[in-house]
Parts: C-alpha cells; structure tokens; sequence
C-alpha cells in the first residue's frame, strides 16, 4: 500500500542535498528542489525517483501520485501553527505559549526541506499550487499576535502593538534560520536548537515587562510543547 501525505510529519519548507536515511524525506527533498528549478506541473515522477536515487516503484511505495509529495511538502509548514492554534486558547500566562510557538517555528524553519525564502519564492510563482503557505503565513502570524495581545492584556509584556510585535518575530525567525543555513563568512555559526533559542529569547527580551522571568519561561515553554508533542525534543 501506497504511504501518502496523511502520514507526514511537520516541519516548514533546503535545496538538494546529501541523503537523510529517510527515503520518504529524500523524496520530499529532492521533488522540492525540482519544483523550484523547473516548477510543479513539469515535474514529473520518473525525475523525483532519478533525484532521489530510487526505482519508480520504490517511489510509489511512499508516494501514489505527485499530488501526494505536494501535500506532504505543505504539511510540513503546518506543525508550529498547529502548535499555536493549540496554544492559542489555553489559559494561563501568556509568555510561555508565545515562547514555544517562536521556538517550534524556528527549529521548524531550519529543519524544513528548503530554505523559507526560497519556499516563498516558489509559492509566488506558482500560487496555483502553492497559494496554501500564504493563507497558513496569515493564521501564524494572527495567532502570534492573539498571544503578544494576551500579554500586553495580562501585564506580562510591555504596551505594543501586537500585529507589528508578530511581524517582527516571524521575520527574525526567517533570518535566522537564513543564517543557520549560510552562515556568513567570518560570523558564528549556530545549530538549529541555538537559532531558535536566540530567536526566541530575542523577542521575549523585547516583550517582558520583567526580564528576570525569562529562565522559568523557557522552561515552562519546553513543558508545553512535550504535553502537546510527546515526541519532541526538550
């Protein structure tokens, strides 16, 4: 039986490269990368099994049809707003929930199968059949504001207007995981986990109205994402 996108993963949509040891993400992978260089519609399977270094039948096995590794790319960009939609409507302090939303984001962005600027790229050109990352963007990006909002409500965060608060964050987790991806020549470079950290710090330092919280926040951030994903690293 044919595995399709119902049994993706999340993550956020890097351009091919060396080999996963998960032929279902070298799929992933190597079909992004075609769709960027040569767009959707003229991509066919026999390419994507050639990139992948697979048989066309070893292909079907993960993916029936081409539409199938298209979802499962666009599914991959769902997992932090799947987290924020969860997060959203809790109860309780608002840092906390903001903190696991901007840290599941980045590590998503860095561990996507292309690079989020490229993605965006792509989805521009192709809105046919990439229009979905704009509409999941929007719903990201209003989440985030709900909780800056629920913060500036409860006196965790400092007045500030929290569409222009949602916007900045989101846009220094796209820079970073710019960096974490190629980093400039004479700067540090950063693992995944450390990029999101900073992201995350960075914005929550800007928000607190008391930045000696700042260390319990991450934790109880860290909490709310294992209760909510198991399987997820601390």
């Amino acid at each position: 039986m044919a595995k399709d996108a119902a049994s993706s993963t999340a993550g956020r949509p890097r351009l091919s490269g060396a080999p996963t040891g998960s032929p279902r993400q070298d799929i992933i992978r190597e079909a992004t990368a075609l769709f960027v260089a040569k767009g959707y519609a003229e991509t066919t399977m026999s390419e994507i099994a050639r990139s992948a270094g697979l048989r066309q039948s070893s292909l079907y096995y993960w993916f029936a049809r081409k539409e199938h590794i298209l979802q499962a790319l666009l599914e991959e960009n769902r997992g932090s707003l799947a987290l924020a939609a969860a997060l959203e409507v809790q109860t309780g302090p608002a840092s906390p929930r903001l903190y696991a939303v901007l840290h599941a984001d980045a590590m998503q962005l860095c561990s996507a199968p292309l690079d989020f600027y490229e993605f965006e790229r792509v989805a521009r050109t192709q809105p046919q059949n990439f229009g979905a990352f704009f509409d999941d963007y929007a719903a990201l990006h209003r989440l985030t504001a709900s909780l800056v909002r629920q913060g500036v409500e409860s006196g965790e965060f400092q007045a500030i207007d929290s569409d222009d608060a949602a916007t900045a964050a989101l846009g220094l987790n796209e820079g970073l995981q710019r960096h974490y991806r190629q980093p400039l020549p004479g700067l540090r470079s950063y693992t995944a986990e450390q990029v999101s950290g900073l992201s995350a710090d960075t914005t929550l330092a800007r928000l607190l109205v008391l930045q000696a919280d700042l260390a319990d926040i991450r934790a109880d951030a860290a909490a709310l994402t294992a209760a909510w994903n198991p399987s997820a690293e601390s």
